[in-house]
């Protein structure tokens, strides 16, 4: 480049010293245009240059990307093939999943539906037993009152039998010394027709025929009257008694056309006699006595012996405390 401007600049002045100067001055001037051209492509001759370093210093660089690229390309693919494959093999094993969690979901769905199901029963007979519980606790309630107003009446039941028992023990503490008071004033007759028992609560005088009438007669004799008498002072002592006369005969039949016509007849005849002559004694109450005939429907032996027939032909005074108080409590 350098040498062709000398060249033309050789010429030139081999010219220029041939022609004239207005030739030359223009020749110059073309001259001086021609650099100043000349120059400036020159500089863009520079820049071209420049430029194309500059050029095809980016086209190494980008042909060295592009050989990168090209194998980042290859190994992209190489990486998309083995990410393929692996989405390849994550979508089987994601449509196997699905598959499984459709059938645990249906599974599940169903043993849901049974859960609820039993669940719905719990409740149900959750909603029995509470009605069964509320219920029972009104029942309680009632039964509550029930045991209050029983505990109360046996309470008072209580107080009662603990009155019975203190009313019942002073009868027998007065039944025990009227039967002392009794042995007492008839002493002597014991074991000679007479016999004297505390049972039941109650006295039982027994005194056979030969202590007051003769066989067959009910008009009390002189030993009878004494005895009748002595056991009228002792009962005249005690107020709360109920005397209980009773006349029995054997089963021998009687037979008369007098008052005495049968054994009803004798029995009931002795026991009134015995009632009159107790009642001679002004102390003792008529009230508390009474008068009954047995016949021989009572007997206390067997009527196939003398012995036996004997002691059936007796007269049995019952003596019992007086029950009035005893049955108003009761009431």
């Amino acid at each position: 480049m350098k040498k062709s401007i000398l060249y033309l600049s050789a010429i030139l002045f081999l010219v220029s010293s041939c022609v004239a100067p207005k030739i030359h001055n223009s020749l110059l001037s073309e001259h001086e245009t021609a650099n100043n051209k000349l120059s400036a492509s020159e500089k863009k001759v520079l820049q071209l240059n420049n430029d194309l370093e500059e050029k095809e210093g980016k086209i190494l660089i980008l042909e060295t990307q592009l050989s990168e690229l090209r194998n980042d390309s290859v190994q992209n693919g190489k990486a998309l093939t083995i990410l393929q494959d692996k989405y390849n093999e994550l979508s089987d094993t994601y449509d196997l999943l699905t598959s499984k969690n459709s059938r645990y979901m249906a599974d599940k769905a169903k043993e849901t539906k049974k859960l609820l199901e039993q669940l719905e029963q719990a409740q149900t007979a959750l909603f029995e037993k509470e009605n069964e519980l509320n219920n029972l606790s009104n029942s309680l309630g009632v039964k509550e009152e029930e045991l209050k107003l029983a505990e109360q009446e046996l309470s008072a039941r209580s107080i009662r039998v603990t009155e019975l028992e203190t009313i019942i023990n002073r009868k027998d503490s007065i039944v025990t010394a009227l039967k002392k008071s009794i042995s007492k004033a008839l002493i002597g007759l014991e074991g000679e027709g007479l016999t004297i028992e505390q049972r039941n609560g109650k006295v039982y005088i027994s005194l056979e025929e030969d202590l007051l009438f003769a066989s067959g007669k009910y008009i009390v004799n002189s030993g009878g009257v004494t005895a009748l008498n002595k056991l009228a002072t002792v009962l005249s002592t005690q107020t709360d008694l109920e005397i209980l006369v009773e006349g029995h005969t054997d089963n021998i039949p009687l037979s008369g056309n007098g008052l005495v016509k049968d054994n009803w007849d004798l029995s009931v005849m002795r026991a009134t006699n015995v009632v009159k002559v107790l009642t001679k004694n002004p102390s003792l109450n008529p009230l508390q006595l009474t008068a009954a005939g047995r016949a021989e429907f009572v007997p206390i032996a067997s009527n196939e012996t003398k012995q036996g027939r004997s002691s059936n032909r007796r007269i049995e005074m019952i003596l019992s405390p007086n029950l009035d108080d005893l049955f108003d409590l009761l009431e």
